[in-house]
């Protein structure tokens, strides 16, 4: 069941977790946000699939640059993109084999838990509607997109959870300073917002290429 992230009380600590990135991650919707970006800023022509893979070797604020974008702009549109990709949701899939892997996961046991920089309300939406919601025990939206260790902290100081026995899962270089910053495990997945080469500079402690590797991986450190 999906709680929401503020004003609960929780009956039980938990010492251990793995906490999930989004887009990117859970859902393939690299291309439903090119989408959204190209109708928000109005431009002129639509991206060319190497013009996307290029990007994916960037860092946020590389992107930002690259597509022109000044700082300041980004709240703005970050409010506005989120409103939009709610329209898009049922048609953004999940990434596949990752239903597999969160079924896998919370028939063991393990607390599962969403952070995003996409809103609370979206996340709760795709879950309910891909029937994935029974595997989580909160999400968290709202992320910034330049740092997400604020917020991961929060999850961390509300649910009781033990940063250094705990993973964070993502797809983008910032998943891997946010979750260094704080102490967590990283585990890199190759398929989402940045590519594989991208996510080796960075270091993080896992990257997985498939679904079943990174279950593997997540199996064998927690068993550790």
């Amino acid at each position: 069941m999906v709680h929401r992230s503020s004003g609960l009380c929780y009956s039980s600590r938990v010492k251990r977790a793995i906490i999930f990135d989004f887009d990117g991650t859970i859902a393939d919707s690299l291309p439903a946000v090119v989408q959204v970006f190209e109708e928000l800023t109005k431009h002129p022509e639509r991206f060319s699939p190497e013009q996307i893979d290029s990007f994916r070797d960037l860092s946020v604020p590389e992107l930002l640059h690259a597509l022109n974008v000044p700082k300041w702009k980004v709240p703005r549109l970050l409010i506005k993109g989120r409103q939009m990709i709610h329209t898009h949701l049922h048609d953004i899939k999940v990434h596949h084999g990752m239903a597999d892997v969160l079924k896998s996961l919370h028939e063991q046991g393990i607390p599962l838990y969403i952070l995003s920089s996409n809103s609370t309300e979206n996340l709760k939406d795709y879950v309910r509607w891909h029937k994935l919601d029974k595997y989580f025990t909160a999400v968290y939206g709202g992320a910034s997109v330049f740092g997400k260790a604020p917020k991961l902290l929060k999850l961390i100081e509300e649910q009781g959870i033990d940063s250094t026995q705990t993973w964070y899962v993502g797809d983008e270089m910032r998943d891997v300073s946010a979750a260094r910053a704080i102490g967590l495990h990283i585990a890199s997945v190759a398929w989402g917002y940045n590519t594989r080469a991208a996510l080796e500079r960075k270091k993080p402690d896992v990257i997985a290429d498939t679904a079943p590797q990174l279950l593997k991986e997540l199996e064998k450190a927690w068993k550790k």
